[in-house]
């Protein structure tokens, strides 16, 4: 009787054993979890970061001309953009 007694408590402390260890993993997946998100958070602002600056350098590009090629091209775009009214 008495080492049945004694099994059961051993396995009852190897059961409490592994709901500590359990417990111990999922504070580290919490944990874990948190710097996930943080990191995605980091890419995330990276990616748009670089995307800001891609449309700098597009911005930059587009002025590149000087004031009267940059006129001349809204003259034109204008021009191709209007419409007769009417009998004209």
């Amino acid at each position: 009787m008495f080492s049945l007694i004694q099994k059961v408590f051993h396995a009852a402390r190897t059961f409490d054993a592994v709901l500590d260890k359990i417990q111990e993993i999922e504070v580290r997946l919490i944990a874990i979890d948190k710097k996930i998100e943080a990191l995605e958070k980091l890419s995330d602002e990276n990616d748009s970061l670089w995307q800001y600056i891609d449309e700098q350098k597009e911005m930059e590009a587009m002025f590149a001309g000087s004031a009267a090629e940059f006129e001349k091209e809204i003259s034109n775009i204008m021009a191709k953009s209007l419409k007769t009214q009417g009998d004209a």
